[in-house]
């Protein structure tokens, strides 16, 4: 048995809208030019981890949950009947990984997040280890992040920058960088 902690992966909004040009809601430059390239490393990274964990998906102690952004606006690139609403190729969800749609900014309103997040983690006397990752911080990350840690899904500290990310840190959640986070959860594959 694995000593590490019950975790999921919380996959925000990684749509194709982000990538029209007409609809980069961070202005003419990104702060995080390798985010496609990091976004896909952790994703591959963690199914493998939840491969060697266990062989029956509901039984496993990780769980990967991606979220959709569905607008309720009528000219939206993330609207339902939008190409732009479509998960980005790397990001499409896998067998067994569940969907979360939301129309607001906290993946925790009006889904049943709180719940499935509750339920994975009860093994955990409550509470595990979420991991956040999405598009875009100041907006869907930051927001389900702080729920997450007022709801009490969800606890950590640790060192970070940048704006947002530093006032997450503060507060709410444990920043890490990409690579330290990829070679935790390999670890914690090969221990299984």
């Amino acid at each position: 048995m694995s000593k590490h902690p019950r975790t999921a992966l919380l996959v925000i909004d990684i749509q194709d809208a982000f990538l029209e040009p007409t609809f980069h809601i961070w202005g003419p430059s990104r702060s995080n030019p390798a985010f496609e390239t990091n976004a896909a490393s952790l994703i591959t990274s963690y199914r493998h981890l939840v491969a060697k964990s266990s062989s029956s998906p509901s039984a496993n102690k990780h769980k990967i949950i991606h979220v959709q952004h569905a607008s309720k606006s009528p000219t939206s690139p993330l609207r339902p009947t939008a190409p732009g609403f479509a998960f980005q190729a790397f990001a499409t969800p896998g067998d067994g990984e569940l969907v979360i749609t939301k129309n607001v900014n906290s993946a925790f309103i009006g889904t049943g997040l709180q719940g499935v997040l509750r339920g994975h983690f009860a093994g955990a006397a409550g509470i595990g280890t979420l991991f956040v990752m999405g598009l875009s911080t100041d907006h869907c990350v930051s927001t389900s992040t702080r729920m997450a840690a007022n709801l009490g899904v969800c606890d950590g500290d640790g060192d970070g920058d940048g704006a947002h990310i530093q006032s997450l840190e503060n507060e709410f959640a444990a920043v890490r960088r990409t690579e330290d986070v990829r070679k935790a959860w390999e670890e914690w594959g090969a221990e299984c």
